[in-house]
């Protein structure tokens, strides 16, 4: 498994309500149910327009995969800025909704 740390700051400035939805418009058409991806994690902060998203990948190469040139464009051209992707090998997972840690 790997953890990919996706972050940026935005040229414009959102309400809490503006990027509410522009972040559940993604989560419902671009991420809910995509292959690989195990959880994401939306995070904005208002107040200094900066932006960190948490992905969990099957796979270094399916998080690769995606994180591709067309991704930085599209996401050039939605948001204004071109973020950072970070890549951790991820070594436990704890989830308390399922009652389960699980090892990469």
């Amino acid at each position: 498994m790997v953890t990919v740390i996706v972050k940026y700051k935005t040229p414009k400035s959102y309400s809490r309500e503006e990027i509410s939805a522009m972040l559940n418009f993604g989560a419902e058409n671009m991420f809910k149910g995509l292959p690989h991806l195990y959880s994401k994690q939306f995070c904005f902060d208002v107040d200094s327009s900066e932006g960190v998203s948490v992905y969990l990948w099957e796979s270094r190469e399916h998080a690769q995969a995606f994180f591709n040139q067309q991704f930085l464009q599209s996401f050039q051209q939605s948001m204004g800025t071109t973020p950072t992707v970070e890549y951790h090998d991820t070594i436990v997972v704890v989830d308390n909704r399922a009652g389960d840690t699980i090892a990469g």
